[in-house]
């Protein structure tokens, strides 16, 4: 099978930028949220599939240093305690710069955040777009592990990666590494590499 490797030593790709700013978020989300509720009382309510908490039209905003470094909003969050997981529908997410100008952006219609492992499930028209790599990705769906940071599409689903200056590269069997800032696909790849000479 063959196999498109992309190093980037200086910073992580949008693939791996994203990753981690949807796992962050969705871990504060999750500890602003927390509630204290009996352990029997949780229990029941998982297993009659009954979040412990639901927020409609949520709008979760991270200050650092007196600016706004992050922002998440999705239209319901279902946290369950039971089974150690919250639930993000149409979520939005946009990181900030030092500057205050947008850092990384992106979208799905479904996260599924694992507040004990912190993995995430990330499906439906997943966007990411990062002004700093001038590019953006798209894909169905993306698996994030975080004790191995990589994140993951599924084997036979095609994951997209358009940079600004006209690269575009598709294919299957993707796999972000962000430990070594490398991006791979088994294939059957396709597109296009625009190579830009560097003037002295």
């Amino acid at each position: 099978m063959p196999e498109i490797a992309r190093k980037d030593s200086n910073r992580p790709g949008p693939i791996a930028a994203a990753a981690a700013v949807v796992a962050f978020a969705a871990a504060l989300l999750v500890a602003g949220c927390s509630l204290d509720y009996q352990e029997a009382a949780a229990e029941e309510k998982a297993a009659e599939g009954i979040p412990d908490t639901i927020a409609l039209g949520l709008v979760h905003k991270i200050h650092r240093n007196g600016r706004l470094s992050m922002e998440l909003e999705a239209a319901r969050a279902e946290t369950y305690s039971a089974t150690a997981k919250t639930i993000l529908t149409d979520a939005h997410f946009t990181e900030f710069d030092d500057q205050g100008g947008k850092a990384t952006e992106g979208r799905a219609r479904r996260v599924v955040f694992h507040t004990d492992t912190e993995n995430a499930e990330i499906s439906g028209a997943v966007r990411v777009h990062s002004a700093s790599e001038k590019g953006d990705v798209t894909a169905e769906s993306l698996a994030w592990v975080n004790k191995e940071k990589r994140l993951t599409a599924p084997p036979d689903e095609r994951v997209t990666i358009h940079k600004d200056d006209g690269t575009s590269i598709s294919g299957r069997g993707f796999v972000g590494d962000f430990r070594t800032r490398q991006v791979t696909f088994a294939g059957p790849v396709q597109g296009t590499y625009v190579w830009q000479e560097e003037t002295k």
